[in-house]
């Protein structure tokens, strides 16, 4: 293998003439902007060549490929690094039209990079990629296309000697996206949505536990006006101790810690209550101009791609000054998002029978002749079952995939949430054949309304993707208002299910339409059930109007 070595614009280099791959691509043409108090972010990029040779050579690596991770390495320093997936399908547009969304489905792992032994750092880089590549491999259908780059970054951050340990992270991360669908009355969409969270980026697109929003970035709704969840309790940090073998565990590398571990003097410095961070001084005070540097980094990138787009970004201060600290901001990825065409949606025709009708969803469209819904009851439905749940969910999503068929999903809370008390945890491909997914209730038992979280300042923050939406009030404006902006906009899950036009719903019990035919299983006691509709049904979906139904039309 003769590896060709292209150097790119703003320290980028690339490794063979292969696909960069979807993060790849998208970090050559940031490096490409010139953006204000943006950093350029040292990149390194071993397209599919590497991927197809791994193959060939019976999943071990060559000396000439082990020879260009360990210069690699020597050249980026002793500094943590990013070894990040980066596949053909992974970030939207690599060839000039765009492909389907697939964020946050392939591995990735975080590396210490700080073994005094520098054979025993590149032989964990190589098992990285490896372990990438194996994950990979495994989540492809024998006939796909598909491929794998992979890219290599140094993560921008600051050491914390913690009483946990050891540990290194971005003060801030986050997500960013350019065009915010769920904007209030007096909100502007197009001044987009951010998700935020001090610590490394996987409290931002994991939906583990409450972070903060912006909604709007440029005008983000006053946190003291937020009922539920206006503050952030856990973060993630990399573990400077794991800096031998891997297990090829993704986060096996990462510690989960209460932000008490955390530098005081640090995190004081973002807003906190009770041990809770709050991050108010950036978003409302925009200290160190992080509010309006990222909204000028938004509207930057906004001139140069046609397209809505989400980019994830770290933050950091320079802790060596003491006066006239400034603030450093990386953009680590860029996805280019298609544009959903919002035409007018017509009425159903001679509806038969309506079998769901709600004001909270997104997504937009009419689906027709869909035979099937998968229901998970949340009056049989416990947390202890769903490893068996989803695995059936996903056996299900195959067989429809198989038949070429679409059909709707009905489960409790929030889908594809790590957290077993807010809902089923699947990935995307789980469900990537649903024509329409619909949560009932706030949590995995089906409430109407998410109960207090005794001693935090969190308010009971677990529940649906549409928390935001919950009725509080009398006016709908102050509604919205009186609960927290929480959702889980930003996350990989939900950017799947949006950018690929998944129609998405929430359903109020005992408020909404909605038809106990669902619940009729015809095996009591059973956890999920496939249902047949006695007549194919139609979803029709609204997304200005924030409205979904499923009818039953006549002929």
């Amino acid at each position: 293998m003769s590896i060709a070595v292209v150097e790119k614009a703003g320290d980028v280099r690339v490794y063979g003439s292969g696909s960069p791959g979807g993060k790849g691509a998208g970090l050559i043409k940031i490096n490409e902007l010139s953006i204000p108090k943006v950093g350029k972010l040292r990149t390194r990029i071993l397209t599919t060549d590497f991927y197809d040779h791994y193959r060939q050579n019976a999943g071990t690596f060559g000396d000439e490929e082990r020879l260009v991770v360990s210069s690699i390495l020597e050249e980026l320093g002793d500094i943590p690094l990013g070894i990040r997936s980066s596949a053909t399908n992974e970030a939207g547009r690599t060839t000039g039209s765009f492909s389907p969304i697939h964020a946050g489905e392939n591995a990735t792992f975080m590396l210490p990079n700080n073994h005094p032994d520098r054979a025993v750092r590149v032989s964990q880089a190589v098992q990285a990629i490896g372990y990438i590549y194996e994950d990979f491999q495994r989540r492809q259908p024998a006939s796909s296309p598909e491929r794998m780059g992979i890219v290599i970054n140094p993560i921008p951050g600051l050491f914390d000697d913690t009483l946990a340990g050891p540990v290194y992270y971005p003060y801030i991360s986050g997500v960013a996206s350019s065009f915010f669908p769920h904007a209030l009355k007096n909100q502007d969409p197009k001044e987009g949505f951010g998700r935020i969270a001090f610590g490394h980026g996987y409290a931002t697109v994991l939906d583990d536990f409450p972070v903060i929003s912006m909604a709007t970035i440029r005008n983000p709704i006053p946190l003291n006006l937020l009922r539920i969840g206006n503050g952030q309790q856990y973060f993630y940090a990399l573990d400077m101790t794991k800096n031998t073998d891997l297990k090829g565990e993704e986060l096996e590398t990462m510690k989960k810690l209460h932000v008490r571990f955390a530098n005081y003097h640090k995190i004081r410095i973002l807003g906190i209550q009770r041990n809770v961070i709050t991050i108010e001084e950036l978003v409302q005070k925009d200290h160190f101009g992080f509010r309006t540097t990222l909204a000028e980094i938004m509207e930057t990138i906004g001139r140069c791609i046609s397209s809505h787009f989400q980019i994830e970004f770290v933050f950091n201060l320079d802790f060596s000054r003491k006066e006239n600290r400034e603030g450093t901001f990386h953009i680590v990825q860029l996805t280019e998002l298609p544009e959903l065409k919002f035409d007018a949606i017509p009425a159903p025709r001679s509806v038969r029978r309506t079998y769901l009708s709600i004001p909270n969803s997104q997504g937009h469209g009419v689906t027709r002749n869909i035979e099937h819904a998968v229901v998970v009851s949340p009056f049989i439905y416990t947390k202890d079952m769903q490893k068996a749940i989803r695995e059936k969910i996903s056996q299900v999503n195959r067989d429809m995939q198989a038949r070429g068929e679409r059909y709707i999903l009905i489960v409790p809370g929030r889908l594809g949430s790590k957290n077993p008390d807010w809902g089923i945890y699947v990935d995307y491909k789980d469900v990537e054949q649903a024509a329409a997914i619909f949560e009932y209730g706030v949590d995995a038992a089906g409430r109407a309304e998410p109960l207090p979280e005794e001693g935090s300042l969190t308010g009971g923050i677990y529940g649906s993707h549409f928390l935001y939406m919950i009725q509080g009030g009398f006016d709908e404006e102050q509604k919205r208002l009186a609960t927290r902006m929480y959702g889980t906009q930003g996350t990989h899950f939900l950017t799947n299910l949006m950018s690929n036009n998944i129609i998405y719903g929430y359903v109020t019990p005992q408020r909404d339409t909605f038809d106990p035919w669902f619940f009729s299983s015809p095996n009591p006691g059973v956890g999920l059930s496939v249902l047949r509709f006695p007549n194919p049904v139609s979803v029709y979906a609204d997304s200005l109007k924030q409205s979904c139904s499923v009818v039953a039309e006549n002929d």
